[in-house]
């Protein structure tokens, strides 16, 4: 499984937006003792169209060697119990095209590939 562009992100800025004052998204982090070995990463969004919240996982990944032994799902169910706490009613993702291993993961839990949405970025602001 690879990763569409490269890493650029830099310890500090996970500190800064994920755990200062004014948060913009929040992560669970699976241990294998010492050792991280899954990451989910997701925040709170509003649909008008559903006038209801959700939540959004950006990024989930599990560590090569830990795949297989239900972390992913442990880790999206981790994220859909927080979320129900604050009155999200759906959950949304995006997976790169071609990562067809990660479209078979969602697709197993339950996620379906909407006809009625592509993800559009606009890099610089």
């Amino acid at each position: 499984m690879g990763v569409a562009q490269p890493v650029t992100r830099k310890p500090e800025d996970l500190l800064r937006y994920g755990f200062g004052e004014n948060s913009f998204f929040d992560a669970l982090i699976a241990w294998n003792r010492e050792r991280p070995v899954g990451l989910a990463v997701y925040f709170s969004e509003f649909s008008t169209w559903r006038g209801s919240p959700g939540v959004y996982v950006q990024d989930l990944y599990v560590a090569a060697d830990a795949r297989g032994s239900g972390l992913g799902r442990q880790l999206m169910e981790a994220v859909i119990d927080r979320a129900r706490v604050w009155g999200a009613a759906y959950c949304k993702l995006a997976v790169y095209g071609k990562n067809e291993n990660a479209l078979g993961f969602y697709r197993r839990l339950g996620f379906r590939v909407s006809d009625n949405e592509r993800v559009l970025i606009l890099d610089r602001l």
